[in-house]
């Protein structure tokens, strides 16, 4: 008997399936009323993955409209069979808060019992309750604990905070080797901030020899996905001639996108460039009101440059 007959008969795990041919059209065109309706079918049953999948679809708004709550009830339901992947999922809206009062005990609670199951998002995210004392007492022997376990399973964001707590020293001995390893690892994975992060380890020599090349070529995959930092980092590059050939329009370019965003290095840089008529044509109001900003964010050379200009 096919999987459909037995679902329009009742069988629960028939219905969760069905809803899974329905999720990934995998034999059916993909329709996400005909996922809601077969899970839901399941999940009314007592079928966990399908309550789990169900809580998805509420979260997501998909086959259905959005209810943070109802999500809630759903993965609670899965979660209290040990779901793991319910489990993550309640503790997520614990700490967001999403459909519930924000709660970072309960939080803790739900991805402990996940993470003790393997599920690597539990595990890095029980790092990082662990990490900044949230809903936990703050232990960052411990943090980096969960960090490695999600991370050796792959989590791009655990290695990135591992490499970080390798980077600082925190929760373990200070080691530029072992922080640029998870670094790379995550980087590769696209995550932007272990590409900034690997960028300015080449940038300085730290666990790896000094390669300005390789640095700018991480900053600017780390730039190209939005991160401000990296976007300033690029920016002095172009402007130094750090890694790359000396190019003031290029780094007026990528110093006016973090700028924008409020990062008070880049403006100030960029009122200098107007200042002086570097990579743009000269403009002295301009300059003015980017040291303004970057020194309303206490930035002491914007601060400084304001004075002299008022000379």
């Amino acid at each position: 008997m096919d999987i459909k007959k037995r679902a329009e008969q009742g069988n629960a795990e028939a219905q969760c399936s069905l809803g899974d041919c329905y999720h990934l059209g995998k034999g059916v065109e993909q329709d996400y009323s005909e996922i809601f309706k077969w899970y839901q079918l399941s999940a009314e049953q007592g079928d966990s993955n399908a309550q789990y999948y169900l809580g998805a679809l509420y979260e997501e708004g998909l086959g259905v409209e959005q209810d943070y709550e109802l999500a809630v009830d759903w993965y609670r339901k899965s979660a209290e069979q040990s779901n793991e992947y319910a489990q993550c999922a309640l503790g997520d809206c614990y700490r967001l808060g999403d459909g519930v009062e924000q709660d970072y005990s309960t939080a803790f609670k739900w991805y402990q019992l996940s993470a003790e199951q393997g599920n690597l998002d539990a595990q890095y995210y029980l790092g990082l309750l662990y990490g900044e004392g949230a809903g936990v007492e703050q232990n960052l022997e411990l943090a980096v604990y969960w960090y490695r376990k999600s991370a050796e399973q792959g989590n791009g964001y655990a290695q990135c905070c591992l490499g970080d707590c390798y980077r600082l020293g925190q929760g373990v001995d200070q080691d530029y080797s072992e922080a640029f390893k998870w670094y790379r690892l995550s980087a590769e994975q696209d995550n932007s901030d272990a590409q900034l992060r690997l960028g300015v380890l080449y940038a300085e020599g730290l666990g790896v020899e000094q390669n300005l090349v390789l640095a700018a070529d991480w900053y600017c995959k780390s730039a190209n996905q939005g991160n401000a930092d990296a976007q300033w980092a690029l920016g002095d590059c172009y402007r130094l001639g750090d890694g790359v050939e000396q190019d003031y329009s290029a780094a007026f370019k990528w110093y006016q996108l973090p700028a924008e965003q409020g990062n008070p290095n880049a403006q100030f840089n960029l009122g200098s460039m107007c200042e002086k008529g570097l990579g743009v044509e000269r403009n002295l109001e301009l300059a003015i009101d980017w040291y303004r900003k970057s020194a309303e964010q206490d930035f002491e050379e914007a601060v400084e440059a304001l004075k002299k200009i008022d000379e």
